[in-house]
């Protein structure tokens, strides 16, 4: 008991391994589609930074060159940049004198100045920028956006304040162009919070899947998305992946769940067979030991000349010769089946072959035991029978077992009929007792080996359990069958052997 509960505690174990290591290898195998989504998130994050190293760069000019001792010089430096503003104020935010430069027309210009005044300089919250710091702000101010960048300096032992705006018309029209042409294997646009797009173009066909979007850290109104050109293409394939990952890995876990339920019912089969064959030992060894126990006491008696007469002793070597006979048959039995589980042929066909001579043999073989269980025998062989290839040796060890069978397991019918009769385009043996019946679920299962019906197992009745498996096994080779059914008003068995007959017999 120890052993077998290790035994499946091992095999649940292994199961429970293979069926997790499935489940990890699904969920972590790398598909093509997310290869490919993760090389565009990369191409994405390289042209974000690439973008904003532009707009840095800018603004980091400016800054640097922002001198207030000659503020003039910043007009000649905004013709070449893409800044459309720039503003230095003073500690208390207000405009240094000459100190704000513009691209704008002047009617432009006086609304921005409203308009950077009331609402971007207490956006930028320029009292916590720090010397050196940079803060960024991009935010939609109406229905146009707006990029500021602004930093602290000290000059002359002077604190003061630059924003510089950077140019979205002059972004669109030059600086992103160089880094999204739309031509290559992906297509690029920027949206804003809404979805609304921006730059660049419509995606075409796909799913929303196949698309990365990505935020920027300085432009934070907007949203950077790449997809594939072959947005379509890329579906179908990854659909195809996923597909077959899902069954060929559905047909690994399927392959070893079979195995364990093949497996366990082996196991099953194995036990129950270890069961059924030291039953048929202990019951061989009982049939053997009959025969030989009355051999022996016969044998003894005639040995030492206890007998009262001739006639007696005469009766007591018949005896011994039928209890030879009977335990040549049960040994004969038991090479032949042994025979026939090793694969070996037993069989030799002889064509033209009356089987009502081989019944009739077979029958009057049985007639010692059917007066020892006093036991009426009816025996109906129809004439004419076709002749047919059988062979006969075989063929009367199948009669032989099915009257066996019904003489031991049917005892209290006391009558046995027989009968040989045409049937579907052969000869069909029919063996009926009036015992107790085989039940409805096992009349397949008493032509297995070793097996015995459960209404005789708790009967002083014994048996070898091979009889009826020789007997199916006769039937096939003969190319014909054996089968059982319950006779008229359930009384009763009824054992049908057929064997075919030549074409036209």
């Amino acid at each position: 008991m120890y052993r077998r509960r290790v035994f499946f505690g091992l095999i649940a174990a292994v199961l429970i391994a293979a069926i997790g290591l499935t489940y990890y290898s699904y969920r972590n195998t790398p598909t093509e589609r997310l290869v490919i989504l993760d090389t565009m998130r990369e191409l994405a994050s390289e042209k974000m930074i690439g973008i904003q190293s532009e707009i840095a760069k800018a603004a980091t000019d400016m800054f640097e060159r922002v001198d207030l001792d000659n503020l003039s010089a910043l007009g000649a430096q905004m013709e070449t940049s893409p800044l459309l503003s720039v503003q230095v104020l003073d500690i208390d935010k207000k405009a240094v004198s000459g100190g704000s430069f513009t691209k704008r027309t002047p009617s432009e210009d006086e609304p921005f100045q409203r308009l950077f005044r009331d609402k971007v300089i207490p956006d930028l919250d320029l009292d916590k920028v720090m010397v050196g710091e940079r803060r960024t702000l991009h935010k939609y101010y109406g229905d146009l956006s707006y990029l500021f960048t602004c930093t602290r300096k000290l000059q002359d032992g002077k604190w003061f304040f630059v924003v510089v705006e950077t140019d979205i018309t002059f972004l669109f029209a030059s600086v992103l162009p160089n880094f999204f042409d739309n031509i290559g294997r992906h297509v690029y646009q920027i949206v804003d919070r809404s979805g609304e797009l921006v730059y660049g173009l419509r995606f075409g066909g796909g799913p929303d899947a196949d698309v990365v979007e990505l935020p920027f850290p300085t432009l934070t109104e907007w949203r950077l998305r790449v997809a594939p050109r072959d947005a379509n293409l890329l579906a179908s394939r990854a659909s195809r992946r996923a597909t077959l990952d899902l069954v060929l890995i559905g047909t690994s876990l399927a392959v070893i769940l079979t195995g364990f339920v093949v497996m366990l019912i082996s196991m099953q089969r194995e036990r129950r067979l270890n069961e059924l064959k030291s039953e048929f030992i202990s019951n061989v060894s009982h049939e053997l030991k009959t025969p030989l126990s009355i051999i022996s006491m016969f044998g003894e008696l005639l040995s030492m000349g206890r007998t009262r007469s001739a006639a007696q002793a005469t009766e007591y070597a018949e005896i011994i010769r039928r209890e030879s006979v009977r335990l040549s048959r049960l040994i004969d039995s038991v090479l032949d089946f042994s025979k026939i589980e090793r694969g070996g042929n037993v069989y030799e066909f002889a064509d033209d072959q009356d089987l009502a001579e081989v019944v009739r043999r077979a029958l009057d073989l049985s007639r010692h035991r059917l007066e020892q269980a006093e036991m009426e025998l009816d025996a109906d062989l129809a004439d004419d029978l076709p002749l047919v290839r059988i062979d006969t040796n075989t063929m009367t060890v199948a009669v032989l077992n099915l009257v066996d069978n019904a003489i031991k397991y049917a005892a209290e019918g006391k009558r046995i009929e027989v009968g040989l009769r045409r049937s579907h385009g052969g000869v069909e043996l029919e063996v009926r007792d009036f015992g107790p019946g085989v039940p409805a679920d096992e009349r397949n299962a008493i032509f297995e080996r070793f097996y015995r019906s459960r209404t005789v197992r708790l009967k002083p009745i014994r048996g070898s359990g091979i009889g009826l498996a020789l007997v199916k096994h006769i039937a096939e080779a003969h190319d014909g069958e054996v089968r059982v059914r319950p006779g008229a008003g359930g009384e009763g068995s009824i054992f049908r052997l057929w064997i075919p007959a030549p074409a036209g017999a």
